[in-house]
């Protein structure tokens, strides 16, 4: 009888331990899959963050790129706005520099001729135009010097006569007449008597001498300046045309533009 009690008592606490161990292993399944469902979404999170980052980092990259692009536009036009004021302010300074190179070049000129010394002021442009052209020692003009003769030099010389004599004298005076009869580089010996007379160097067909010209201002259109022309050599000598030296004369009354 104590032999069977033994026997159920050790089949009973066998099983129970049976059960115990099939209870804790149960527990153990669900506590691993519960760890396992928590790590997944944060593994799932962190690639997702991941793959956020990736995606993004060409538009950084593009953003920084056209950024970059922007800067250099920017710096490029900054640039050329530089530049352009530098070429505007070195234009400017040499256009001050070239106006008061004129006016000391001109100033005894216009000295002369606002005060109405006219045979002076004729005189003096003689002077300046041999200076410009480095010719004092020849004392005329050939044609190379009048080619060469700086435009804008020639133009203000010829606008303070215009201006003093209220459109009377100067050389673009002279070239609309000599123009008027039909003037050319290749005038015949009727263009310049035609000429002659009508600024009133030919009188009674006869070319009159220098210091039988007039110096004021009842003197016919174009009468001046004449002492450059006619002592100068640019064309005219003491009793008419010098044929070897006239040519200048002519090429600044065809060829020049005022």
């Amino acid at each position: 009888m104590s032999m069977n009690w033994l026997t159920i008592s050790i089949f009973f606490v066998v099983l129970v331990t049976f059960f115990v161990a099939i209870l804790l292993s149960s527990q153990r399944k669900k506590h691993d899959r519960s760890v396992s469902s928590v790590s997944i979404p944060r593994r799932s999170a962190r690639d997702a963050a991941k793959l956020n980052q990736e995606k993004h980092q060409p538009q950084q990259a593009r953003k920084l790129e056209d950024s970059s692009g922007d800067l250099q536009k920017l710096d490029v036009s900054q640039s050329n706005t530089r530049d352009t004021d530098l070429l505007s302010e070195m234009s400017s300074s040499e256009q001050l520099r070239q106006e008061q190179k004129e006016s000391k070049l001109t100033a005894t000129l216009q000295e002369l001729l606002g005060s109405g010394r006219w045979k002076k002021a004729d005189k003096e442009t003689l002077r300046i135009m041999l200076q410009v052209t480095n010719r004092e020692e020849k004392g005329w003009l050939d044609v190379a010097s009048i080619q060469n003769f700086p435009q804008q030099e020639l133009r203000a010389i010829d606008q303070l006569w215009v201006e003093a004599s209220n459109g009377r004298f100067g050389f673009s005076v002279q070239q609309e007449i000599w123009k008027s009869v039909g003037g050319n580089l290749n005038a015949n010996d009727k263009i310049y008597e035609a000429f002659g007379d009508l600024v009133g160097w030919r009188v009674h067909q006869k070319w009159m001498q220098v210091n039988e010209l007039s110096f004021n201002l009842s003197s016919p259109v174009g009468h001046l300046p004449a002492v450059a022309v006619r002592l100068g050599g640019l064309s005219w000598g003491i009793d008419g045309f010098l044929w070897e030296r006239r040519d200048g004369y002519v090429f600044l009354l065809s060829q020049k533009n005022w």
